[in-house]
């Protein structure tokens, strides 16, 4: 059993959990507190009483008795002061630092868990709706565009201008379409991530600090009964079971009872999917497929170059934060094999700073996870099946349903001829190894010069 495996959905319970702990752990300073006061005033009195008795004048056996009684009695104050002391400055002491210790490993576990939270909730919801909400609104745009292109072919009236919303409208509904694509990759991966190792991650390290800190607690109590304990028969037997009763304690099995009365099944959450109603409106686009071609190109190459640029910096820090997680664990481990088992309370705070180490490594895994996923799909999209040095031209966008529709004959043959000089030029470019050597930015930009050169003196003869 473990707090990873079967707590996953019990977040308030482990917040009860350490709030009843922390209550615990103020009744024990309360009473370690108060026992120290008792001893100090238990010593300070035997001291006045031993102090305030005269010697007698009268040498005789009972009066030596009693001057013995009275010395062991000073004695006995005085030891009844050291062990109040010593129960002030160790355990009552560590026991505050355990409490503050206790509170911080609150805390940041809420934080810890509200950022991971907030992050997957981020991820797999409000970043794919408010895409969808811009998605759905581009579809839209690109209908009206097309529809007011298709008047303007009828009419015979500023079709170009027409054309050219109607391209920039379809250029931002693929834009926004590929944006999806990536984000429904990333998403899937981020809950994958988040259920399988994130989220058990941040569990099983609180487990861990939850036993440190019962460890540490025990170990408290232990010193408290060895500075506390009176060689005497009645007393001692008290102790005993006092100690019989610490010994008992085993941070191992402290939590399984907890465990049992606060287990909970594991929902499966609904695997993050490509909302398929937004493609009924719209054309040449496909489910989960990036679309590569004249109109996204010079888009998704900038995307691509700033997901390696993200993807580096992340895998840098990445390298970064587990190395300071393997010199901390190196460290912590040292000092727990050269101190003595009451000191292990001091070890917390070092600790409590390797869990968010490795919070924060878990982090930046799963950014990394993500990004990768969604440079797999730009690069397979982009590449010429892994067998060139550099990502092949993008092919032309889809053609539009009225480029071969005009409203005479003399439209129709001049547009097929269009397309023809068009695609002859496209040929030529593609096949040039200069526009080759370049990215493929430049070589649409020759394409368009070339073709719009072409057409314009087409329309002047």
């Amino acid at each position: 059993m473990g707090f990873g495996r079967d707590l996953r959905n019990s977040h308030e319970g482990l917040l009860k959990l350490q709030d009843w702990e922390l209550k615990l752990l103020d009744t024990v300073k309360r009473f370690m507190s108060q026992r120290v006061k008792s001893d100090k005033e238990y010593s300070a009195l035997l001291l006045s009483l031993s102090q305030q008795q005269q010697e007698s004048e009268y040498i005789s056996t009972v009066s030596k008795s009693w001057g013995q009684l009275v010395r062991h009695t000073e004695a006995l104050g005085k030891i009844m002061k050291s062990h109040a002391e010593e129960l002030n400055s160790g355990p009552l002491t560590k026991l505050t630092a355990l409490i503050r210790d206790k509170q911080q490993v609150k805390k940041s576990y809420q934080s810890l868990h509200q950022s991971l939270e907030s992050y997957h909730h981020k991820v797999t919801k409000s970043d794919l709706e408010k895409l969808k909400s811009t998605y759905r609104q581009l579809i839209r745009d690109a209908n009206a565009a097309r529809d007011k292109y298709r008047d303007a072919m009828s009419r015979g009236r500023e079709a170009d201008k027409a054309r050219e919303r109607y391209d920039k409208a379809l250029t931002k509904l693929y834009n926004i379409h590929n944006q999806y694509v990536l984000a429904v990759g990333g998403a899937r991966t981020q809950q994958e991530v988040h259920h399988n190792s994130s989220a058990p991650s941040l569990l099983d390290a609180l487990q861990r600090l939850q036993e440190d800190t019962t460890l540490a607690l025990k170990c408290i109590l232990q010193e408290y009964c060895d500075v506390s304990s009176l060689v005497t028969d009645d007393i001692s037997k008290v102790h005993q079971e006092i100690c019989d009763a610490v010994e008992q304690i085993d941070p191992e099995t402290e939590y399984q009872p907890f465990i049992l009365q606060y287990r909970s099944e594991q929902d499966p959450e609904p695997s993050v999917e490509f909302d398929s109603s937004l493609l009924e409106e719209t054309e040449n686009l496909q489910i989960n497929e990036i679309q590569w071609n004249t109109l996204t190109a010079d888009s998704l190459q900038a995307v691509l170059a700033s997901t390696l640029e993200e993807l580096s910096v992340t895998q840098q820090n990445l390298q970064t934060k587990e190395s300071l997680v393997q010199d901390l664990d190196l460290k912590i481990q040292t000092r727990e094999q050269g101190e003595r088992a009451s000191d292990c309370v001091q070890l917390l705070n070092q600790k409590l700073s390797l869990l968010e180490l490795r919070q924060t490594v878990q982090s930046l895994r799963s950014s990394e996870a993500r990004l990768i996923s969604q440079k797999a799909l730009l690069e397979e999209k982009m590449s010429a099946g892994g067998a060139s040095q550099a990502p092949p031209p993008p092919p032309p966008a889809p053609p539009y349903e009225d480029d071969t529709r005009s409203v005479s004959s003399a439209d129709k043959n001049r547009t097929s001829r269009f397309d023809t000089l068009r695609h002859s030029l496209a040929g030529i470019i593609t096949r040039s190894p200069k526009l080759h050597s370049s990215s493929s930015s430049v070589s649409l930009k020759y394409y368009y010069c070339y073709c719009y050169y072409y057409y314009c003196c087409y329309c002047y003869c």
